[in-house]
């Protein structure tokens, strides 16, 4: 039969080490490493993430199949072509206003015949 030695951390000694991790990769003191643990719920890692600003990532909405993917893609990507078509072409409005101008007297002059 083995002896299994099971090394059972109570809560506390994992909070010192936390706190003890936590001090050597910021420049926080040991007071304020404890109210960080307390803040993000004994998450260290939250804690250091949180130190150097790095955001927490979002959860992405859920792709329920291929199918949405596929669109999302093309949405995408039409999206992206028709930002880059407007950034290279600006809107000129005077230019509208003519073509404007110019569609209505042909209309009214068709009337008129």
């Amino acid at each position: 039969m083995f002896n299994v030695i099971y090394m059972e951390t109570t809560d506390k000694e994992k909070n010192e080490k936390y706190v003890k991790h936590i001090m050597s990769q910021t420049n926080y003191n040991e007071e304020l490493a404890r109210e960080k643990l307390k803040e993000f719920k004994n998450d260290f890692m939250k804690v250091l993430k949180d130190y150097m600003g790095i955001p927490e990532k979002k959860e992405n909405s859920q792709i329920k199949s291929v199918n949405q993917e596929i669109y999302k893609q093309i949405r995408y990507s039409l999206d992206q072509t028709m930002k880059d078509y407007r950034d290279k072409n600006p809107i000129n409005i005077d230019q509208i206003k003519t073509n404007l101008q110019e569609s209505e007297e042909r209309e009214n002059e068709k009337d008129r015949k």
